[in-house]
């Protein structure tokens, strides 16, 4: 079967590899539609570090078909599903599991190289991680439900967003996009903070109110002047740079709540490492009694959510621009990190 394989220094090849067989509670999926996340840059820049240089770090967003089962899975052949972005298996068993904190799994199974990217055409994953999707959900939605618009709904659902908050996005990608469509929908106001003219000029489209280039103009001021002086209620940084890190924090209203979901690494000799930010307790936190949390992924019970949503009329589909074929896979990559597209969507069967 084909498969996308990351060189480093922005190249990325496709190649042939055996297809996964079952195990235990492992299924296999055939992949009908899998998308590009920005997370992916590190490995498209640096090569891959982990394991092989076709393993999960080439995707990890997909949809599809399972097509075989191991003996112990629960879930059967034939289901058309959505597969969760983790590498790794959730015991099922710990404390956090119990209480529904799937993510935090402290018992977790760490994967290896059999969670192959899903830039490819099937690929073997623990029936937990297979989300059984509505036959109205169509693959390329599934796709981007769980990460690009499953990652900010988390953050949005955590921090209690509702329609009598002004939000504050800094960064229009994919899941900034996708904050501001969701937040759209739950009658927030959004502002947005965006560098790149294209992503501004799509924001309406994604339900902003008002999209401002943090380099033309001054931000902050910009913010305090639309919120009458007082801040917006909540403010999501999706870049994780430090500068709209700050900025979500100086803008935010007294009281308000900031979720910062966007992470940045430095590379080192040693690996990469997470990006340091000069926000403090005593300096920003405690003067304003802000409510700051950090928030990745999405849950299973957040993904049967989303169908719902999805079934609802969500428009995410707006957030495709752009498809390709395994084959075209660098071009593929080319759009995505030029920010001449949103998210874009390789079919392996094309």
């Amino acid at each position: 079967m084909k498969i996308v394989e990351m060189y480093g220094d922005s190249r990325v090849g496709v190649i042939e590899v055996p297809e996964p067989e079952p195990r235990d509670n492992w299924v296999i999926v055939k992949v009908i539609a899998s998308t590009i996340c920005g997370t992916e840059l590190r490995s498209y820049r640096h090569g891959e570090r982990d394991f092989n240089s076709h393993s999960y770090n080439s995707g990890h967003e997909a949809a599809g078909i399972v097509v075989k089962t191991g003996p112990a899975a629960k879930i059967a052949e034939g289901t058309r599903v959505a597969v969760i972005a983790h590498m790794g298996e959730q015991c099922g068993q710990c404390w956090y599991c119990h209480q529904g904190l799937w993510l935090l799994c402290t018992d977790l199974t760490e994967g290896g190289e059999e969670y192959l990217g899903t830039h490819t055409q099937y690929i073997s994953r623990p029936d937990t991680h297979c989300i059984p999707m509505p036959d109205d959900v169509p693959f390329e939605i599934g796709s981007i439900l769980v990460d690009a618009v499953g990652t900010p709904y988390r953050a949005i659902r955590r921090l209690g967003v509702n329609g009598f908050d002004t939000v504050l996005i800094t960064g229009l990608g994919p899941l900034g996009a996708s904050a501001a469509i969701i937040c759209e929908r739950l009658g927030a106001r959004v502002i947005a903070t965006e560098p790149a003219e294209f992503r501004r000029s799509m924001a309406r489209d994604y339900g902003v109110d008002v999209a401002i280039d943090p380099v033309s103009e001054d931000a902050l001021e910009r913010i305090i002047e639309l919120t009458d002086g007082r801040g917006p209620d909540v403010a999501l940084d999706f870049t994780g740079y430090t500068e709209p890190q700050m900025l979500c924090v100086d803008a935010v209203r007294v009281g308000g709540r900031v979720g910062f979901i966007g992470l940045k690494f430095d590379e080192t000799p040693d690996g990469p490492v997470p990006r340091p930010t000069p926000i403090t307790v005593a300096g920003h936190l405690l003067p304003k009694e802000l409510t700051l949390i950090g928030s990745w992924s999405v849950a299973p019970h957040e993904m049967l959510e989303l169908f719902e949503l999805a079934q609802q009329g969500l428009p995410v589909e707006q957030l495709i621009t752009h498809r390709f074929s395994l084959d075209e896979a660098q071009e593929a990559y080319e759009t995505a990190f030029n920010q001449r597209g949103c998210k874009v969507i390789i079919d392996p069967w094309a």
